[in-house]
C-alpha cells in the first residue's frame, strides 16, 4: 500500500505539471459521444490478488454546463484459506465474503486535452460473512456477519490514452457505521451470541487505480 501511495502522488505530480503546460492538442475525449463508461480497479492486481472493483459512469452535462457523472459501483471480496498444523500447531480455516455497493455523483474539471480533474461523494451500503475454524482443544468456530452503511468523498484525475481508453487513481476519506453479530461455538461451553457496533473516519491515500473504457 505504501508504495501504490507513492505511485499515485507520483502520478498527481506528473498530471498536474502537464496540464500547466500550453498545449495546442485537440481534447482526446468528448463525453457527448461517450457517455457511458467501464472501469476495473486494477490496484489488486498490482499488489497480486484478484479484481474485485467495479464502476459504471454515466456522462452528462448539468444544467448548469457542469460535467458531471452518475456512479454506480459495487466491491466484492472472497478469500478462502486453510493452514495445516504440525506438532503443537492447529488446523486452521478462513472463510470471508463480502460485498458492498454504491452509488455516487462527480464533478469534473478539464486541464488538458487528455486530463480531467474530478470529485465527488459515493454512498454505500454492504455486508459481510467471515468463519475461522480452528481445532484447538476440538472444533472450535467464530461466525461473523455485519452490515455497514458509509459514504465517501473522493478526488482524483483521469489521464484518456484514446477516445475510448483512460487511466484514474482515486484518493479518499470515508465514514463508516457496522453493526453486526459474532457467534462463538465451542465444544462443551454454551454458545456466545455478541453484538458490536462502531463508527469510523479512515482515510486512503491510493483508494482505486482504474482502467477505463468509454463508449
Amino acid at each position: 500500500m505504501k508504495k501504490l501511495s507513492i505511485l499515485f502522488l507520483f502520478l498527481c505530480t506528473f498530471l498536474t505539471q502537464v496540464s500547466a503546460q500550453e498545449s495546442k492538442e485537440k481534447t482526446v475525449f468528448d463525453y457527448s459521444e461517450t457517455k457511458h463508461e467501464f472501469s476495473l480497479d486494477i490496484a489488486p492486481i498490482i499488489q497480486g490478488n484478484y479484481p474485485s472493483s467495479l464502476l459504471y459512469r454515466n456522462h452528462y452535462v448539468s444544467e448548469n454546463g457542469k460535467n458531471v457523472a452518475l456512479r454506480l459501483g459495487a466491491i466484492i471480496n472472497a478469500d478462502f484459506s486453510s493452514t495445516t498444523g504440525t506438532g503443537s500447531l492447529n488446523d486452521l480455516n478462513r472463510n470471508n465474503q463480502g460485498i458492498n455497493l454504491y452509488v455516487g455523483k462527480e464533478w469534473q474539471k478539464t486541464f488538458h486535452p487528455r486530463i480531467i480533474g474530478y470529485y465527488g461523494v459515493d454512498f454505500g451500503a454492504g455486508f459481510g460473512r467471515n468463519e475461522i475454524r480452528n481445532t484447538y482443544q476440538g472444533n472450535n468456530t467464530i461466525n461473523s456477519t455485519s452490515f455497514n452503511l458509509n459514504s465517501t468523498g473522493f478526488l482524483g484525475m483521469r489521464y484518456h490514452f484514446s477516445k475510448h481508453f483512460s487511466l484514474s487513481a482515486e484518493t479518499s476519506v470515508a465514514l463508516n457505521f457496522n453493526t453486526g453479530t459474532n457467534r462463538i461455538e465451542r465444544p462443551n461451553f454454551p454458545t456466545i451470541n455478541e453484538n458490536f457496533n462502531s463508527v469510523g473516519l479512515s482515510m486512503s491515500p491510493l483508494r482505486a487505480i482504474r482502467f477505463a473504457f468509454h463508449f
